[in-house]
């Protein structure tokens, strides 16, 4: 099958809505996976959510960031740090943690870093950033809307 005819087939049978009416079988699939992947991404957010209602926000120090190597799909492994921090709390306590999300490039040892915490457990922290915060809920959101767009329409 050549690439046109391999476009035409996707275009005629797959994003069409007529054919996806003609099929309401296919249309409620996609209809289920759209709200599958809508409801892991909240899934995704529920301890970003949680950090925030909890409402502890300060600033904290990089005191290093640890190596560690990641195995990854394509090429083996990669090295990747994963900053330790330290935050003040309001009531005066000291709290070092180290980030869930690794990154390519290591922080700045004392570079200072916006931080996510829940009072009533101060060890449950986070830094501030979209990445640590949000990325992997609004990836999975975002490859979802397409099938629940699609499936809607094909419902109509």
């Amino acid at each position: 099958m050549t690439t046109a005819a391999a476009v035409a087939f996707v275009s005629d049978r797959v994003l069409n809505p007529w054919f996806m009416a003609a099929d309401p079988g296919l249309s409620w699939t996609f209809v289920v996976i759209g709200v599958a992947m809508q409801g892991f991404a909240l899934l995704l957010a529920r301890p970003t959510i949680r950090l925030l209602r909890a409402g502890g926000r300060t600033s904290g120090t990089v005191l290093d960031s640890g190596e560690s190597m990641v195995e990854v799909p394509r090429g083996g492994a990669q090295q990747f740090y994963f900053p330790e921090v330290s935050f003040m709390t309001t009531q005066g306590q000291r709290i070092t943690f180290r980030s869930s999300l690794g990154q390519r490039r290591a922080l700045a040892k004392g570079s200072v870093v916006r931080v996510l915490f829940d009072p009533a457990k101060p060890h449950d922290a986070e830094m501030a950033t979209f990445r640590a915060l949000w990325l992997f809920p609004t990836v999975t959101a975002v490859f979802g809307l397409p099938f629940l767009a699609a499936g809607v329409i094909g419902l109509r």
